[in-house]
């Protein structure tokens, strides 16, 4: 295993800043959505109706993306979040091995989701020392709403972000690109409870189904410290499921550092297993059994690579469920 960290200030320090950049953003926010009630007619016609038809005739959430390394890696609150969370990334002999290949390209199943998946977004900066021939042609699926909001729209276009359709996965591997995938979605994310490792799995097979259909790896990958970020509420949990089912939208009740939206000072490592191969007798076309059979298989090699690192990150009590 290769570790790589990024270094820091203290939790104090970085916890205040967060706050402060946290107040400096939904202060802008409020300013936009703000501008409607007030002043209607102006913000439909110079903010909000230019802003939406540049992004619908780009396109860019359904293509390639846009990404920004620069930005991704020295954007002072994410600079300042992966030093609060010192972020750290793990990676096994077997991944940095395959990705030296030419032609080389994975999907990265990462569990669990989180409260926000904070880690994503901070992911991106470091991705040159994750893959150094390949870091550039790395996207990350993301929800579609998130193209929807400003400003979050184009932080996520920045850090590497495309839709989490079908048809823009499909054609983003077809173009040789890799994939970082957050399998869970918004099902697990409204799982997430500090101190219990609870994965939303068992029914998501789509990501295997992608990879076998391309015939491209998967690198099964945990986030330890990723759920302990966030108090959670099960308040309402109900009409929120409901949401998350029919709309695919999630609203976390939760509370991090001084009551805010600022994560909590925990230690955050991201572990990259070993690359894993899923054949089909007919290239592209897996059947049920076939399918069903890897997706078993993931199961069982998220499950070890969880059970072989949790002692050396403070979990050795803690027990990942799969539901």
């Amino acid at each position: 295993m290769v570790t790589y960290t990024h270094s820091g200030a203290t939790a104090t320090t970085s916890a205040a800043a967060l706050v402060v950049a946290n107040t400096i953003l939904a202060t802008i926010v409020t300013v936009f959505v703000g501008s409607i009630y007030f002043y209607p007619r102006q913000a439909l016609l110079y903010v909000w109706g230019p802003y939406y038809a540049i992004g619908f005739l780009s396109k860019w959430s359904t293509r390639d993306g846009l990404q920004w390394h620069w930005f991704a890696l020295n954007f002072p609150m994410f600079a300042i979040l992966r030093a609060h969370i010192r972020l750290t990334l793990e990676v096994s002999n077997e991944f940095k091995v395959s990705e030296k290949k030419e032609g080389a390209k994975f999907i990265f199943a990462i569990f669990p989701h989180g409260v926000g998946s904070d880690f994503r977004v901070l992911l991106q900066g470091m991705l040159p020392s994750l893959a150094p021939n390949i870091h550039a042609k790395i996207r990350s699926l993301a929800a579609s709403v998130l193209f929807l909001i400003p400003l979050v729209r184009e932080i996520t276009l920045f850090t590497g972000c495309i839709d989490a359709s079908r048809s823009v996965a499909n054609r983003a591997l077809k173009n040789g690109r890799s994939l970082i995938i957050l399998p869970g979605g918004e099902a697990e994310q409204l799982l997430t409870k500090r101190g219990v490792e609870k994965i939303y799995l068992k029914s998501r097979k789509g990501f295997i189904k992608l990879a076998m259909r391309h015939g491209v790896p998967v690198v099964p990958c945990y986030v330890f410290g990723s759920n302990d970020l966030f108090h959670t509420s099960d308040f309402m949990q109900g009409p929120r499921q409901w949401l998350v089912k029919n709309l695919g939208v999630c609203i976390p009740m939760t509370w991090g550092y001084w009551g805010t939206l600022c994560p909590l000072p925990v230690k955050n490592t991201i572990v990259f297993g070993a690359p894993v191969d899923y054949f089909c007798e007919v290239k592209g076309e897996p059947t049920d059994e076939e399918l069903n059979k890897a997706h078993s298989d993931f199961c069982d090699k998220i499950k070890n690579l969880f059970d072989v690192k949790k002692g050396g990150y403070g979990m050795g009590d803690r027990e990942l469920i799969i539901v």
